[in-house]
C-alpha cells in the first residue's frame, strides 16, 4: 500500500480531511498526520479510537504498513506549523 492510497481511504472515512502521509523509506511503515475538523473538542485518546475503529477495515496485511498518524485539528495543526 501506498500512502496515498491510504490517504483516499481517510478522505473516504473522514470526509473534509488532510491526510499528511508518508512512508520514511522503502519498506518502511506510512505514517504521519491526520488533520480534521472533526476531531474539534474531541480527546486525543477518544481522536485514536476513531482512527483505530476506520484502520480496522484495511486488511491485515495493510494494517501492518502503518506506524503512528497524529490525529489533530486545523487549528492545532496551524500552531505546530509555525513553530
Amino acid at each position: 500500500m501506498e500512502p496515498q492510497h491510504l490517504a483516499i481511504f481517510l478522505q473516504q472515512n473522514f470526509p473534509g480531511c488532510d491526510p499528511q502521509l508518508e512512508r520514511g523509506a522503502p519498506g518502511e511503515r506510512i505514517g504521519g498526520y491526520l488533520i480534521w475538523e472533526g476531531f474539534d473538542g474531541m480527546e486525543q485518546i477518544d481522536r485514536q479510537s476513531k482512527l483505530r475503529e476506520v484502520l480496522r477495515q484495511l486488511p491485515r496485511d495493510q494494517q501492518l504498513q502503518v506506524t503512528v498518524i497524529l490525529t489533530v485539528t486545523p487549528a492545532e495543526w496551524t500552531v505546530m506549523s509555525e513553530g
